[in-house]
């Protein structure tokens, strides 16, 4: 069953605080050629788009965890926001 995107998205948030407290730019969209979702992440002219597969989801959702995708997103801000030209660490 595919998860609401509203729903998705609401969960990633809450488990990555960091999108908000960075001002991440965060959307999804599902790509039905691929069966995933792909979630994407703006922070000024920086982009990182990433698929969630439905093993992904589903851990997301029942809370587990959001391995794959937490990889990716802390390395974004690891290279867009640790050296504080586009966003602070800390706040």
């Amino acid at each position: 069953m595919t998860p609401n995107k509203d729903d998705l998205k609401a969960k990633i948030i809450s488990l990555f605080p960091e999108i908000k407290k960075y001002g991440l730019e965060f959307d999804l969209e599902m790509d039905k050629a691929n069966n995933a979702w792909l979630a994407r992440f703006k922070k000024n002219e920086h982009e990182l788009a990433t698929h969630l597969e439905e093993k992904d989801i589903e851990e997301c959702l029942s809370g587990i965890k959001c391995f794959n995708l937490g990889i990716q997103l802390g390395q974004f801000i690891r290279n867009y926001c640790e050296d504080g030209k586009d966003c602070k660490l800390g706040l």
